[in-house]
Parts: structure tokens; sequence; C-alpha cells
């Protein structure tokens, strides 16, 4: 694998995107199956590297993959790790989950590890495997306004979205399109902190509607709210908003970098950021994709070079 250095300026023109990127923190989890791996109950669900049977496409161990792409992967949930992933319905079912990563820097930290996942010999995706992105917000800034914005932005745009990204994404039972009421959530007055009880956004939020069921007895982390494309519970649980509209990816790492920086962006524009972008008309879809929202959210002087006339109109939001 090349070197921070050298790999820098080739992502740069590669992804143009990046010149709006900022040092947000933000993680991953990709899910795949095909692994050959053992483990053992004291191991709390984290595949150990020296227990990973699987080789390259070229024969190379594992190990030495790891070695050769100058990334290493831990025991524990502060690192880059493995875990056994029993929602993937094939043998061999794992996901790889970041540490908390930073800016430009874990960008390419995160191209790595994608650039490793195609080359393990065996690695496999289908409709059942989803690439989820978090993007942390401290809660005592980004509260109920923020999180309205974010709604009214990604609720216009949902169906879009899923029209976007491959593997039907849409009728799976892990990334639901929004249950609740979105128009009554546009309507809730911010007077508390979201935090805080007695916040009408989060009683929207876990609510019957939304599929909140408050005999559950599943873990915190597990409320069935979590299970929609644009997961807020993620905010109440750990800080982040989740965004688990997108599948799995392992040879198309240009998809999974655009995603984390488009969805980065989503993040940014609900905390009023807007930042004046140049038009390109033959720029990839997610950027085709922010001159729609810009334009919908009537922010067509932020857009450098834009005309009336262009073909990205947004009338209503329908098909690519």
């Amino acid at each position: 694998m090349e070197g921070s250095q050298e790999l820098a300026p080739k992502l740069k023109k590669k992804y143009p995107m990046l010149q709006y990127f900022t040092d947000r923190s933000f993680g991953v989890e990709i899910e795949f199956y095909g692994l050959d791996y053992y483990i053992l109950p004291p191991d709390n669900g984290i595949i150990k590297p020296y227990n990973i049977h699987s080789k390259a496409r070229d024969d190379r161990s594992f190990l030495q993959l790891l070695m050769d792409y100058g990334l290493k992967l831990g025991t524990d949930k502060d690192s880059w790790h493995l875990e056994e992933d029993s929602s993937i319905v094939h043998r061999g079912g794992v996901e790889l989950v970041s540490p908390i990563l930073r800016g430009f820097e874990g960008l390419i930290e995160a191209y790595g590890f994608f650039q490793l996942l195609g080359q393990i010999r065996g690695a496999r995706i289908d409709e059942s495997c989803g690439f989820h992105v978090h993007h942390g917000v401290d809660g005592e800034f980004y509260k109920c306004t923020h999180l309205k914005e974010l709604v009214r932005v990604v609720y216009a745009m949902e169906d879009y979205l899923y029209l976007l990204i491959a593997g039907g994404r849409i009728a799976k039972d892990t990334c639901r399109p929004m249950d609740l009421d979105a128009e009554a959530l546009l309507k809730v007055a911010c007077e508390n902190g979201c935090k805080k009880r007695g916040c009408q956004l989060k009683e929207l939020w876990y609510s019957h509607e939304n599929r909140y069921d408050a005999d559950c007895k599943r873990a915190e982390r597990y409320d069935m709210t979590r299970y929609h494309g644009l997961n807020l519970h993620s905010y109440w649980y750990r800080s982040t908003i989740e965004f688990r509209y997108h599948s799995a990816v392992l040879q198309k790492i240009d998809e999974a970098m655009q995603w984390i920086i488009f969805t980065q962006f989503l993040v940014e524009l609900s905390d009023g950021r807007i930042p004046l972008v140049d038009y390109h008309s033959k720029a990839n879809k997610w950027m085709q994709t922010i001159y729609k929202i810009y334009l919908a959210f009537g922010h067509m002087n932020r857009i450098n070079g834009w005309r009336t006339n262009k073909s990205v109109v947004l009338q209503k939001v329908a098909g690519p």
C-alpha cells in the first residue's frame, strides 16, 4: 500500500468532494461473509487476526497481507477489528469495524482497509450485508434544531438515495425508510436540549410508530429504532449520526469513500455549514445529489457556476 504522503494527492484528485471534508469524527462498519476463522468464548465476539485462516487472492497468508498493507487489526473495540455478525445469513459472516477516525488521515486509513478487504480470497457480499457510517456530534452543541434540519433534508431525499444505492436496500429490515411522522417531527418546538427528558423530538423517535418496543429485552445498543437508513437512536446512545442506507462494498472503493464524504456533508449542512460548491456537469452522482439538495432548499447562490437552465433543476425529487 502507498504511504499517506503519496496517496493524499491522488485521493484529492479522485474525490473532488474532499475539499469540503472536515475533521468531524467518523467511523465505519462493513459486513461481509466467507471469512475462514475460529473464535473462542473468551474472545467476546472479536476475531483475533492470528485465528484467521483465509488467504489473499494471490495465496499470501492473512497476516502477511496485513503486513504488506501496513495495517493492524486489534482485539478490542478501540482498534480496527473483525467481529462475528449473526445478522448475515451465510457462513463466516463478519463485520469490519473501525475505531474513531478523524479527517483526511482517517479517510486514508479507511481506504487502506477497503483495499485489504478486496484482496481476501472467498470474501463475498450480498443484499444481507450493509455498509454503515457514523459521524460524531456533540450533544452540547448539536441539538434539536440540528436534528430537525437533518431529518428535513434526508426525508426529502430518502427515496432518491435508495435509488442511487445498489442492493434493494429499501426493502431490508435493517435499513428501513423513516417510519416516524416526519412532518410532525419538523413541527416540534425545540425548547429543551434533546439529551434531556421532555424532548418532543426524542419522544417521536422512540414511538410505537417508529418500531420502539418498551418491553423488548434487547440491549440498549440494539433498540429496534436503530434499524432505519437514518439512525437517530445512535445520537442518544453514542453521540453519533448513523447512516445505514448503503449496501456493503468490497471492490467498489470509490463508492465507499464518496459515501463517507457525502454523509458527512449532510451532517455539516444540518449543523449550518453550507459551503460554496463548484458546478461540474460531469460530477459524480453524490455531488449531483448535493446540487439537488442546494436547489431544493434554496441554496442556489452557493453553487458557483450554476445557471438556471442546468439539467439538475429539482422540481420534485424523483429518480437519478
